[in-house]
């Protein structure tokens, strides 16, 4: 082989190299880990996952299961992870007070009317006696996080002080949803407050009644939201084609329960991805409701803040202006609007 064919072939192969490395970069996606707690109100990270809307929008995204609210709060403020749904509990605005700096983004669970994905049930054999609020005088309820800022607590303060009654008028005990059910079936407790599908299987087994949906009680509750942490703040272009993918999949959500889409789809992905594995169950079943723009209910979580402030859940009040960003939500809606 001549010096000339040599140098040609190394010209071509160095060509070649360059192009193969520079479609590697083009088709390179940007990491982004996201924490969720497998539950329903998950459902537009699943989808999003799914449908391949993150990958449209150029990003990898690892979804990694959570359990609670402290450890998504340590998560979020290493950079372990870059975004993750959670309550808008007491925990997370004392947290922000102490300096943990992430944002709270978009809807990711609130009682939109018709929505009542969490419920007061009383036990079956207690049914006819307990129709009001006032019959809850001297009952015990079965709570999860009581006295620990969950947004229940809230729900219930308002549910008794519509008829004038407060928190020592009854006896109020934490336990988790698991064994609300089971104290229910052992007579233990009287009324109990359970997410779904929990409620619905509850009644089926005749262990209790569905009493008040959430969403009669305390509509338009913001008590679900996604959060955006530093290690995402910090990469704007990434978090706007998150929100853009996120937003996507609520609007998904939203068409299939109201039948613009195959509600089938939807279920499929939840029984992939939640807890909720038996599709027949999400034929009976009350849904989360998660706002198709994201939109969270800001004068609501306000008000939150107060009750937990007034009774002891918090020391002192914050301001929504340091937590809440909507910002990325609203662009968001505006890129999806422009694109139909």
């Amino acid at each position: 082989m001549t010096s000339i064919s040599k140098r040609a072939l190394l010209r071509g192969a160095a060509v070649a190299l360059a192009g193969l490395v520079g479609g590697t970069a083009a088709w390179a996606q940007e990491k982004v880990k996201v924490g969720a707690y497998a539950s329903v109100s998950d459902a537009p990270l699943y989808i999003a996952m799914d449908k391949g809307y993150f990958k449209e929008q150029g990003l990898d995204v690892e979804i990694v299961k959570i359990d609670s609210g402290a450890v998504l709060t340590t998560l979020l403020s290493t950079g372990d992870l870059d975004a993750s749904g959670g309550s808008p509990g007491a925990g997370v605005y004392n947290a922000v007070r102490q300096g943990v700096d992430f944002k709270i983004v978009a809807d990711k669970g609130s009682t939109l009317p018709g929505h009542g994905y969490f419920a007061f049930v009383v036990r079956s054999d207690l049914a006819d006696k307990i129709k009001t609020a006032a019959d809850l005088r001297g009952r015990t309820i079965g709570v999860t996080g009581y006295k620990r800022g969950a947004s229940s607590e809230v729900t219930i303060g308002k549910l008794l002080a519509s008829q004038g009654l407060k928190e020592s008028d009854v006896q109020l005990v934490n336990m988790s949803f698991g064994d609300i059910v089971a104290a229910l079936g052992t007579k233990k407790i009287e009324v109990g407050v359970l997410i779904e599908p929990l409620v619905t299987q509850a009644e089926a087994k005749g262990i209790a009644k569905l009493w008040k949906r959430a969403d009669t009680v305390y509509p338009n509750q913001q008590y679900g939201a996604l959060m955006y942490g530093p290690g995402i703040i910090k990469r704007p272009e990434a978090a706007d084609k998150f929100m853009v993918a996120y937003l996507k999949g609520a609007r998904f959500y939203n068409d299939a329960l109201s039948g613009k889409v195959p509600r089938d789809d939807l279920v499929q992905i939840l029984t992939r991805h939640t807890s909720v594995k038996d599709p027949e169950l999400y034929k009976k079943m009350a849904f989360p409701g998660i706002h198709p723009d994201g939109k969270l209910n800001t004068a609501g979580m306000a008000e939150d803040v107060k009750w937990w402030t007034a009774n002891g859940r918090m020391k002192e009040e914050v301001k929504l202006s340091d937590i809440v960003d909507a910002s990325y939500a609203e662009r968001a809606k505006k890129t999806l609007d422009a694109s139909r």
